[in-house]
């Protein structure tokens, strides 16, 4: 299958890149500098220099993929902006691509999911990381709405194990009350790439816990 990544060269992009190349997957990674990527130099990935904001530049990623699944994250900027600054040019580039599957790394506590976190990681989020959330809760309302076959992904709180494809993938409208712990990268990886390469999960926001 042909994959489009955005965010190929942050720490769950990288984990994505590496198991879709392990499963046999081809793959387009979007990225403002080559040098970043370790896998430049593979065959089996397509890099193309841009910026994910830029609808053109995600578009020229896009054409001929499957689906793309977009792992960009803010590093430790809990300002940023990054998210509604490329909601839209993503889903603009996707129809222009005619690219149908979307799978879009947010986090819980975006928006209003905060309802469904732990009492305390909701707490630490509103207290840390207010700002951010509420710019990931309007990108993420902004991918809702669009006529993409979507999946939102809102991981708990972030672990660095390897991956064991043993944790929870909870509906957020499920009757499920609140939800904690943690959940390592290679496993909220392993949810990208499955959701990306399956009819699972299609216009569902899923939270991932272990």
């Amino acid at each position: 299958m042909q994959l489009t990544v955005l965010g190929a060269t942050g720490p769950i992009g990288q984990q994505v890149l590496r198991q879709a190349l392990a499963a046999g997957h081809k793959v387009t990674a979007l990225v403002r500098d080559a040098a970043r990527l370790p896998q430049r130099d593979d065959e089996r990935v397509t890099v193309v220099i841009g910026d994910a904001a830029s609808a053109a530049d995600v578009e020229a990623a896009a054409r001929g993929s499957q689906a793309l699944i977009c792992a960009l994250g803010p590093g430790r900027d809990f300002k940023s902006t990054l998210a509604t600054r490329t909601a839209g040019p993503v889903v603009q580039a996707m129809a222009a691509a005619g690219v149908e599957r979307l799978v879009w790394l947010s986090a819980l506590g975006s928006g209003d999911t905060a309802r469904r976190q732990s009492r305390f990681q909701a707490g630490a989020s509103k207290l840390v990381m207010g700002a951010l959330m509420a710019d990931k809760g309007i990108a993420d309302e902004t991918i809702a709405r669009s006529d993409r076959a979507w999946t939102i992904a809102l991981p708990v709180m972030f672990g660095n194990g390897g991956t064991t494809g043993d944790y929870e993938r909870i509906p957020l409208d499920g009757t499920r009350g609140r939800v904690g712990g943690r959940i390592d990268r290679a496993d909220v990886a392993d949810f990208l790439l499955s959701a990306a390469t399956s009819g699972l999960w299609v216009r569902r926001r899923v939270i991932l816990t272990h």
